[in-house]
């Protein structure tokens, strides 16, 4: 009884200290268990097995007026196609588990399967299997996905060194703003409908970057890597928490995209547009950290392969395991608004 009046509620968490209370309880030393974009262990004809999980949770995650089925099951499968890409892996399969009300229409669940099953198509994976059940109003959605890597190529959270160049694949920022305009559509109408368009594809079809992902893992100057899900900061300090290392962010060497730049220009000033593009989370790029030796011929061959930048956004240096922020080289300290799972949004 004593217990449970002292005992904080699950509200008062985040994501990360529920994730902790379970994290030291199985892995063998030669797995990789909880605290990376998937588990590591040993699978077919010597390469490793890597397995990855993602629940999305109605009025948590998605509101079901502001996306289609198609597109809920399209990023259903992506994000976690996107965590095998931060490994540096190939997907091989993945199973899918869900929990619907029972007034949900058969129209609105093939409209859902057609958009898991286009991706999935486009990536060559089966669905191996899953579960369904009733809930009694939200839709609850659960993916798991598998697949394989070289076991020299897997790329780990906890792999920077310091004196590495941290890099991103991509924009950051477009996401969140998709979600914003789906959110309070009326406040942005002064966009164009092009600039609408794509903020809200990378918010509802984000690109997963396997490709790129393989590409990378195989470069022996690549060392840490993860997806951008949780923002650029949280993100970041994932790295630097499991490498054991501090990461200095430089905020005027963040990619901005244009749609992104117009959605920000009438009313936020420049400043505000880099932290909102640092805590936004969700843009499912590849962020990662480079031997300095190795970043410059790194990125040659990066745009000679995919044709864009391979963006140069910061460094990784000794010290406590955090992440700072520099605007012309001054600290900046920038408060955190990424999503907090367990709080509400």
């Amino acid at each position: 009884m004593a217990d449970s009046l002292t005992s904080p509620n699950i509200g008062d968490l985040s994501e990360e200290q529920i994730i902790a209370l379970f994290a030291n309880s199985s892995s063998s030393p030669n797995e990789i268990g909880i605290g990376d974009d998937s588990s590591v262990t040993e699978g077919p004809r010597g390469l490793k097995q890597l397995i990855s999980t993602d629940l999305i949770v109605e009025h948590v995650h998605f509101r079901r007026q502001e996306i289609s089925p198609r597109f809920l099951g399209y990023k259903a499968l992506a994000i976690n196609l996107s965590d095998i890409a931060a490994m540096g892996g190939r997907p091989t399969g993945f199973y899918v588990s869900l929990a619907l009300p029972k007034e949900l229409s058969v129209n609105w669940l093939r409209q859902f399967r057609n958009g898991l099953v286009a991706l999935a198509q486009e990536y060559d994976i089966s669905l191996l299997g899953g579960d369904t059940t009733r809930s009694q109003n939200d839709i609850i959605i659960n993916i798991t996905i598998i697949g394989v890597g070289k076991p020299q190529q897997v790329k780990l959270r906890s792999d920077a060194e310091v004196g590495d160049i941290l890099c991103v694949t991509g924009t950051v920022g477009d996401s969140a703003a998709g979600f914003e305009i789906l959110s309070h559509p009326d406040q942005y109408t002064h966009l164009a409908k092009s600039v609408r368009q794509q903020l809200l594809g990378r918010h509802q079809e984000p690109e997963p970057e396997v490709e790129k992902g393989q590409w990378l893992a195989q470069e022996k100057t690549v060392h840490a890597m993860i997806d951008l899900s949780d923002g650029l900061l949280r993100d970041a300090y994932h790295i630097a928490h499991q490498s054991h290392c501090r990461i200095k962010i430089a905020l005027e060497q963040l990619p901005l995209s244009r749609a992104f730049r117009s959605f920000y220009e009438k009313d936020g000033t420049h400043e505000q547009a880099q932290e909102f593009a640092v805590v936004g989370g969700e843009d499912y790029k590849l962020l990662l950290t480079v031997a300095k030796d190795g970043v410059k011929d790194l990125q040659k061959r990066y745009k000679q392969n995919f044709g864009t930048i391979l963006h140069q956004i910061g460094s990784v240096s000794e010290g406590d395991s955090e992440v700072g922020m520099l605007r012309s080289g001054a600290s900046v300290e920038i408060k955190e608004q990424e999503f907090k799972h367990f709080k509400g949004s």
